[in-house]
């Protein structure tokens, strides 16, 4: 598959504000989970709800053959998880595999990178197994397979080196997790006679991505960043040198999806898109610098259903040699219920996820996005 569509080599000079200096731990070699830390309840379930989807614990519980409806995160802990976890018919390791899965996926800034077709044989002996798990147990980062779970840690730690990712056998996984901050809804509150809007701040487990794909394709999977300094492309350039040693991340370029946000609001091509996605928002752009923004209601259709909207851009667009597609916001129809919304912005390789998705959700947008893409 060609997924490139226009391709610009990695600016290493933009790895400004955050390098983690990742922690080592001992690993026990005959355990999956290797910090048998104890945990909290309290804590165990604030992850799970902040890296999960209620969906996946309900199929969870549905596949242990445990009572699992549930209206809200608040119900699903006290009357479903909490009495499940007392009477030992769930394991606190079982929780963590949940989050372990869905700490991947979904509600992430996700920058896409790809290493050249002349270094593939290279890029395809360097991530074996064997290759992949000396070059782990030298950095002192968990061996192929295992998994270190630290709810809040003190400084950002490699969490979990490993080959293989759903069908992707052969595709290398690093993930790092660390804890920021985020502002917990305010409270209005009464001091010294004044009133003021009290926001709690509270620790989160972020966790970052980085996936390999031996047909070249680098995925960076970035959590959302709360507090400055924010920095998405740096923070991935940061990201993909966590594996020198094991590969060369100077040989990256990045991915441009210009193809794709283009055929997204291609009236030409609105046939052949609408057959899985809707167009909801565009950012256009020439090289004066003008730019127009159009968007169109989801109960709508969305943009390429509106003949005012495609009439817009077309005006902006037709008569223009030099504009082009710099954002788009679109849905993608995930079998007969679900839609997924996708921005592909205006940097020019990411595509962000603003919800919690499961690998087979993730696997099957990215794919359709990159088709797309490569798509002249």
């Amino acid at each position: 598959m060609n997924f490139y569509g226009g391709c610009g080599m990695l600016d290493t000079q933009h790895v400004d504000f955050w390098h983690p200096e990742v922690d080592s731990t001992g690993w026990d070699l005959s355990g999956r989970r290797m910090n048998k830390d104890v945990i909290s309840d309290e804590v165990l379930f604030e992850v799970l709800e902040n890296q999960a989807t209620l969906d996946a614990v309900r199929a969870f519980l549905r596949q242990k053959k445990l009572p699992h409806s549930a209206s809200s995160w608040s119900k699903m802990i006290e009357t479903r998880l909490a009495p499940a976890l007392s009477n030992k018919t769930i394991t606190t390791d079982e929780l963590i595999g949940i989050i372990r899965e869905a700490e991947e996926h979904g509600k992430k800034h996700v920058r896409l990178f790809y290493f050249p077709d002349d270094l593939l044989d290279d890029l395809k002996s360097a991530i074996q197994e064997d290759a992949v798990a000396s070059w782990a147990k030298d950095k002192g980062h968990p061996g192929t397979g295992e998994y270190v779970f630290a709810a809040y840690p003190e400084s950002p730690i490699v969490a979990e080196v490993r080959v293989g990712d759903g069908e992707d056998k052969d595709a290398l996984i690093v993930k790092i997790a660390r804890t920021e901050h985020r502002r917990k809804r305010g409270v209005l509150t009464e001091i010294d006679g004044r009133q003021v809007y009290v926001a709690d701040r509270v620790p989160f487990r972020a966790v970052d991505v980085l996936k390999v794909h031996t047909n070249g394709l680098v995925e960076v999977r970035l959590n959302p960043r709360t507090e400055p300094p924010i920095s998405y492309s740096g923070t991935a350039n940061s990201v993909l040198s966590q594996v020198n040693g094991l590969l060369d991340a100077s040989q990256i370029g990045e991915l441009s999806l210009a193809t794709a946000k283009n055929s997204f609001s291609d009236q030409q091509k609105k046939q052949e898109v609408a057959e899985n996605f809707e167009l909801y928002e565009t950012q256009h752009k020439n090289d004066r610098g003008d730019r127009i923004q159009s968007s169109s209601q989801v109960e709508q259709g969305g943009i390429l259903t509106s003949d005012v909207m495609t009439k817009v851009i077309k005006q902006f667009t037709v008569d223009d040699p030099d504009a082009y597609c710099e954002r788009v916001r679109v849905s993608y129809q995930f079998g007969k219920v679900k839609k997924i919304n996708a921005i592909l912005s205006d940097d020019t390789n990411e595509i962000i996820f603003t919800a919690g998705l499961s690998r087979a959700e993730y696997d099957e947008v990215l794919k359709a996005i990159l088709e797309v893409n490569s798509e002249e």
